[in-house]
């Protein structure tokens, strides 16, 4: 799918090796080096030297590009990490700021900037306590955009909400907060932190002595290491669904504020509508349960605009036609289809509900019927039977 955004992505041999390098020598330093020359260790230092940066200018920017003129904004990143995502908003963006607790990171992300040759980015490693203080000190313009690109899964309930209501604070009129790669709770398998199903639904006290079964195996030995008292904040650290819940006690009712739910074409293409979300959807449709439909999604990539949404609201795309409800390995023409038959039927079902269409359908499967061999030959039975009553035989 042509976007527009295609000369940003990072594939130059070069640049990748210098990145790469870049990031052992900093984020990667204190890492397990055995754990780094394994498959997950691999997949690990590729996704953080382009992998999530070319998934951002692929998908992410002509995404945000529905709701923001990128080229005149200025954007504030929470937990910008090793820089993948702050350099490609640096692509397209006036300015952007980035801030982490965390200095190997940021250090590293200094590294790919220069390596890119952006200028228009600042970064700043913030202990966590000054983190949104300082964020708000430093930004006393406000912002065009605030993006938390899995941030808020590793945070405290309570660290959610001040972030939440610090970055709609800080938005000028029209601007977007946006949430983008975080697990949603509501789904049934936990696909961010143990891989296995329900998981994320635990209490700490049953989450730490389970992560014992867990297939993955970084995982399964840091929750070996810790004491029960210290279980509740590693598993809080390492990520946890995020969910409706979180937003509407930030800032309300998020209806009027949310243009962008995730099955825009740019997000189903990164991720596409899995079993677990027809299973959510359709619980939420057939319930009645009041939960956006942008929160039936895996994974979640949404956007709320501050402002006057009406237009972008009526342009909200609708979920895809059902797939994996109807058959795993159906064509979506298919699925389509049948969805249109289900309408017509529950449409037949409303009309044939009223009595005199009720009367009308039964004469007319009457006059049917009486045009069958069936009924004729159970006519001639019965003319039978009547004849022997008469004339007196048993």
């Amino acid at each position: 799918m042509a976007t527009g955004f295609e000369a940003y992505r990072m594939e130059d041999p070069t640049l990748l090796a210098g990145v790469k390098e870049a990031l052992l020598q900093s984020y990667f330093a204190d890492f397990d080096q055995g754990f780094l020359k394994t498959p997950a260790g691999q997949s690990d230092v590729a996704d953080h030297v382009d992998g999530r940066y070319n998934r951002c200018v692929d998908h992410v920017l002509p995404w945000l590009a529905r709701y923001a003129q990128l080229g005149k904004a200025d954007i504030v990143e929470l937990g910008c990490g090793t820089g993948s995502s702050t350099a490609a908003f640096a692509q397209v963006a006036r300015h952007v700021t980035g801030y982490d607790i965390h200095t190997p990171s940021v250090r590293a992300a200094e590294s790919r900037m220069k390596a890119l040759g952006l200028r228009n980015v600042a970064m700043s490693v913030v202990e966590p306590a000054r983190l949104l203080e300082t964020l708000k000190q430093e930004n006393p313009n406000g912002a065009d955009v605030f993006v938390l690109y899995a941030v808020l899964e590793h945070q405290t309930p309570a660290e959610r909400l001040e972030t939440l209501r610090t970055g709609w604070e800080l938005l000028r009129p029209g601007g977007l907060l946006v949430v983008v790669d975080t697990p949603n709770r509501l789904v049934y398998f936990d696909a961010h932190t143990s891989l296995m199903p329900f998981f994320h639904f635990l209490p700490p006290e049953l989450g730490w002595p389970y992560a014992s079964r867990s297939p993955r195996e970084n995982f399964r030995e840091a929750m070996a290491q810790v004491s029960a008292e210290d279980a509740p904040m590693l598993l809080t650290r390492w990520g946890l669904g995020v969910s409706h819940h979180e937003l509407e006690l930030a800032l309300g009712d998020i209806d009027p504020v949310l243009v962008g739910t995730g099955f825009e074409p740019e997000v189903l293409d990164m991720f596409p509508v899995t079993l677990d979300e027809e299973l959510l959807r359709l619980y939420v449709e057939r319930s009645g349960a009041r939960v956006p439909l942008a929160f039936t999604r895996n994974t979640l990539n949404f956007v709320l605009r501050k402002g006057d949404n009406a237009d972008l609201i009526a342009r909200r795309p609708s979920p895809p036609p059902v797939r994996h409800l109807v058959n795993e390995t159906s064509h979506p023409v298919q699925a389509q289809r049948l969805h249109e038959l289900e309408q017509r039927v529950r449409e037949l079902e409303e009309h044939i509900a009223t009595p005199p269409l009720r009367h009308q359908l039964a004469d007319k499967l009457n006059g049917a019927f009486k045009q069958t061999a069936l009924h004729r030959q159970a006519r001639k039975l019965v003319e039978w039977s009547v004849g022997r009553v008469k004339r007196g035989s048993r």
